[in-house]
């Protein structure tokens, strides 16, 4: 008896040891990429820099360029900042969650700022925003908060539908332990064939000129629901609308 009991406790402390190696490299491999992805986002950064800062010269002599040469000029600019939006948002996802805030905050300050940081595609889309929120506050990093209803809002925007008013919906209740919400639209909706894909990163749906998205925002969202223990799934029909769904946990 007491050798097997010896026994078992030994092969706990192996096992206990092997795991404790196997966390280190996972923190290791981790932490080497987190830093690969920073110093590869900011390297990357000044020679897009630079051709945008030359484009902006050559645009003053726009009117010494031919057709051909203009339609370059304007094709080199769009692809130079949408590679610039593409490094920066790389950055931005890098680095949720590396330097997490223990705060309270409010949840209606939460949305907003994103409103004030949206008003200008908000009055673009002649969106309206109805907001069904019962104050209440939450606890961690507000700024992976206000990120979290940020990119969900910024996507109504930009996939909403031509020659129609944008309606955009914004609910919580409370579910056991989580707050419950909801965000809706009436956008030109999500085929259910995207449903799993659409949080990878740069993934998109739509890749015509009509749309800007990038295809990262869903992906942070996405990173910052599953660093709160939440989730977020999403219900959708082709040019009926959208409703993405998402928990946080509620403040004890």
């Amino acid at each position: 008896m007491q050798n097997n009991y010896k026994k078992q406790v030994e092969d706990l402390l192996a096992i206990n040891k092997e795991l404790a190696q196997k966390n280190d490299n996972l923190e290791q491999q981790n932490k080497e990429l987190k830093q690969f992805s920073y110093l590869a986002s900011h390297d990357l950064q000044q020679p897009v820099n630079n051709i945008i800062s030359y484009l902006s010269i050559l645009e003053d002599s726009k009117d010494k360029l031919d057709d051909l040469g203009n339609l370059c000029l304007d094709a080199v600019k769009k692809s130079s900042y949408k590679m610039k939006s593409f490094i920066t948002s790389l950055l931005e996802y890098t680095i949720i969650g590396s330097n997490p805030k223990n705060e309270e905050f409010y949840i209606n300050d939460v949305i907003n700022s994103v409103k004030d940081v949206l008003l200008d595609k908000i009055d673009k889309a002649n969106a309206e925003i109805n907001i069904y929120i019962k104050e209440h506050q939450l606890k961690g990093y507000k700024n992976d908060i206000q990120l979290l209803f940020l990119h969900i809002i910024e996507n109504a925007l930009i996939y909403s539908k031509k020659n129609s008013k944008l309606i955009i919906n914004i609910k919580s209740e409370v579910k056991e332990n989580n707050y419950l919400y909801s965000i809706s639209d009436n956008g030109i909706g999500i085929d259910k064939v995207h449903f799993k894909k659409i949080y990878d990163i740069f993934y998109t749906i739509n890749r015509d000129e009509e749309f800007d998205g990038i295809g990262i925002g869903l992906a942070e969202c996405k990173k910052i629901i599953t660093l709160y223990g939440g989730k977020i799934w999403v219900a959708s029909e082709l040019d009926k609308g959208t409703t993405f769904f998402f928990t946080l946990p509620r403040q004890e």
